[in-house]
């Protein structure tokens, strides 16, 4: 992710005694990574498949200021209030729907103080080269088709158009949108290791687009209202 988790965090102005609730946490990367920078800062991760491998790499890596949570980002039960809620990359993994959408901004609305800020992290249909997005929406539904497994049977690739105005409709203040380029290319020598080809067939390229990735992310801000 060429640093992102640690660059996007940089937008939150993150201060000695601040809290932030890492939402669909996965394995804990974006907590980890940003607890080593921000040793007074506190990171609780949730997440309903890896928090057991987050607890591990924490306490592999020696984090102290990370901790991870079984829960359901749907049904959000974490008994306080958060100075920062972070969707990295955790959105598409979590809702399917514009509903689920809404009632995923509403709980994290819920969980944050007044005036305090959501970030979120996203590839979203529009950051996608339009052939990529069609065929990766395709994939998602032959993944479920053949009854992908738990925790990837729900993925898809959202609208941000979409995702904007679900943060409207539950009062989110949006602030900033922006873009984060991307080249995801692989080598020759790489695609021919991946698939096992011991000599170079004249129509494998030097690089080629890894079409399963986006061109860009999308970074969006928003705030609580006060």
């Amino acid at each position: 992710m060429n640093g992102l988790r640690v660059t996007v965090s940089e937008k939150l102005d993150l201060a000695p005694g601040d809290e932030v609730l890492d939402v669909g946490c996965g394995d804990g990367w974006f907590s980890l990574q940003n607890g080593l920078r921000y040793p007074k800062v506190r990171f609780t991760g949730i997440d309903q498949y890896e928090t057991e491998d987050a607890r591990e790499l924490a306490r592999m890596m020696g984090v102290k200021n990370c901790r991870f949570y079984r829960r359901d980002a749907l049904r959000m039960n974490v008994g306080k209030r958060f100075d920062f809620v972070v969707l990295f990359m955790a959105l598409g993994n979590i809702c399917e729907t514009p509903r689920s959408i809404r009632l995923l901004f509403s709980n994290c609305l819920r969980v944050l103080k007044k005036g305090a800020s959501l970030l979120i992290v996203e590839p979203f249909e529009e950051d996608f080269p339009e052939d990529t997005r069609n065929k990766l929406l395709h994939l998602y539904e032959l993944y479920k088709a053949m009854g992908k497994s738990r925790g990837e049977d729900h993925e898809t690739v959202l609208s941000r158009d979409t995702t904007l105005k679900a943060l409207r409709d539950t009062k989110f203040r949006v602030s900033q949108v922006l873009n984060k380029k991307f080249r995801w290319y692989m080598e020759r020598d790489a695609v021919m290791k991946y698939f096992g080809i011991g000599s170079s067939p004249d129509e494998i390229p030097e690089r080629f687009w890894v079409f399963d990735k986006p061109r860009q992310v999308t970074i969006i801000l928003a705030k609580r209202p006060s």
